[in-house]
């Protein structure tokens, strides 16, 4: 698992690099298509001059990771914190529901945490791709913290269709915007 994180961040590294060079102005672009984990990209990227551009800020989400430019010191920082989630109905781990309501909550495991986070934010989308809040938490206890765990609290759901229902784990940084750091798929079967 280490090393496809380790793997990942190689290679995100090396698509980053290309975005901190200095386009020259008679370069042509040829477009190109980027698939991370299967899944295209909605902006894709350029090759110029044999060098691969990608925008960092479409890469965020699919990294599940923090980005930050500093712009005075021309640095690019990418943060990819371990974290895991758990799904309980009472004291039973589950990960394949009956359609229908229910009630669950959501563990959340994170070490190697090494930016400050203020908040985190557990959603829920369906099949459809409606997506309900399951708890936003401001928690100022999170501080300097670098491992945590975190319990939502019981969530009253109905898993109105079979098919695959999303768990998205998101963290704000001190003063920033929520980002992407996790996410754990839940089947609902009749």
């Amino acid at each position: 698992m280490k090393c496809r994180r380790i793997a990942a961040l190689v290679l995100a590294g090396m698509m980053f690099a290309g975005t901190l060079s200095t386009v020259p102005a008679h370069a042509e672009a040829d477009n190109m298509r980027v698939t991370l984990n299967g899944e295209a990209l909605a902006d894709g990227g350029y090759i110029i001059d044999g060098k691969t551009y990608v925008s960092v800020r479409q890469l965020q989400d699919a990294l599940q990771a923090f980005v930050h430019f500093d712009e005075k010191t021309k640095k690019l920082y990418v943060e990819k914190p371990n974290v895991h989630m758990l799904l309980f109905q009472g004291k039973n781990p589950f990960g394949k529901v009956e359609t229908g309501r229910t009630s669950f909550s959501v563990l959340v495991q994170v070490d190697s945490l090494k930016t400050e986070v203020d908040s985190i934010r557990l959603t829920i989308t369906d099949p459809k791709g409606n997506t309900s809040t399951i708890q936003e938490k401001e928690d100022k206890g999170l501080k300097g913290k670098d491992n945590f765990w975190f319990r939502s609290e019981e969530y009253k759901y109905d898993f109105k269709s079979k098919g695959v229902y999303t768990i998205n784990c998101y963290m704000r940084q001190k003063n920033g915007d929520y980002t992407l750091l996790s996410q754990l798929k839940v089947e609902a079967v009749k």
